[in-house]
């Protein structure tokens, strides 16, 4: 397993450096996924080894964790309005969402991974643990932040002359390997303490910790991006035997979800907008589902306050992943 490890995810460090050229949004994650995809559906035999996939959920959720700050979910508080929209957002997007996929017959459960807005991380990480079929998850998700990130920047380019998407966000300059001794641990402790997926929640919360006590710290690029590329061949390895019929059909149903997402995320934008002094803009990037460090740079670019949009996706991120084990039990219940 270990050499089919090796071979894996040096396939899916080509298909991440290809997609760094084009400026892909998560281009490690996505190109690495891809990459391996196509050549698993093409009969090339893939796997990565379970420790190693679990040792990059760790470092993800450590990754997450770093960037919480409680100075800026305190303030939420003043930006109730827009807080309340995306409430109404997040649950019209698991309702329609669900509605979308679930006509796809991907099951109930894929369907609810498949319409999270927002956080494809996540989303892989909880529906795996809940063995959902990361399959569809992972192309629902790919097509839903490669469209909306995309839109994003298209409507920011009304606004300002240039807009620049980062490859990574900024918030991994900085080179400081010490909370990697505490992932492990953290870890451990929440396996002990019977915490609901150990190796992501425990890695989490040891970053947010040390990110609030006054620790100016950030994860290595590199170690991130390691993260990443791994994931996405993990996710990419489990295409093997999957026909690219399926994938083609899953697509439609993937950018119908994206599309439904720009759109209603634009609508909600606009009624905010037009009963608050909140501009249309800065609303439109706390709500739509794109990943946080590209809606963070776009932000900054358009002079909007990239912590009044980051912490909106820290919330909903933090409210996705409480509201899981809920939201399972519900759609697991057997229809009447």
């Amino acid at each position: 397993m270990l050499k089919r490890t090796v071979i894996t995810v040096g396939l899916g460090f080509m298909g991440g450096w290809f997609a760094t050229l084009f400026s892909l949004p998560l281009a490690w994650m996505l190109g690495s996924l891809f990459m391996v995809m196509g050549l698993s559906l093409m009969g090339v035999k893939t796997g990565v080894d379970k420790r190693v996939h679990r040792t990059a959920i760790a470092l993800l959720g450590l990754f997450i964790g770093s960037r919480i700050q409680a100075d800026e979910l305190v303030g939420l508080v003043l930006w109730y309005p827009s807080v309340l929209a995306m409430l109404v957002y997040m649950g019209l997007m698991l309702i329609g969402g669900f509605w979308i996929f679930n006509r796809a017959r991907v099951g109930r459960m894929n369907a609810i991974f498949c319409s999270y807005p927002g956080s494809m991380n996540s989303a892989l990480v909880l529906a795996e643990r809940a063995n959902g079929d990361l399959r569809w998850i992972a192309i629902s998700h790919s097509l839903r932040l490669v469209t909306v990130v995309s839109g994003a920047a298209f409507v920011a380019s009304f606004f300002v002359d240039d807009v620049a998407l980062a490859s990574s966000p900024s918030a991994l300059a900085l080179v400081d390997i010490l909370p990697l001794l505490l992932a492990p641990l953290c870890w451990w402790l929440a396996r002990l303490l019977r915490i609901p997926l150990p190796e992501f929640l425990g890695p989490m919360a040891a970053g947010a910790i040390i990110a609030n006590l006054g620790f100016d710290y950030s994860l290595p690029t590199g170690v991130v991006l390691a993260a990443f590329l791994v994931l996405g061949a993990s996710v990419g390895s489990r295409f093997s035997g999957t026909q690219w019929s399926q994938v083609v059909s899953m697509g439609r149903y993937g950018i119908t979800f994206a599309l439904f997402a720009l759109v209603v995320a634009a609508l909600m934008a606009w009624l905010v907008s037009s009963f608050t002094q909140l501009a249309f803009v800065a609303v439109l990037l706390a709500l739509i589902p794109g990943g946080v460090g590209e809606m963070a740079v776009i932000a900054m670019v358009m002079g909007i306050d990239p912590v009044y949009v980051v912490s909106h996706h820290i919330l909903r991120l933090l409210l996705l992943i409480f509201m899981t084990p809920l939201m399972l039990r519900i759609v697991n219940q057997p229809l009447k």
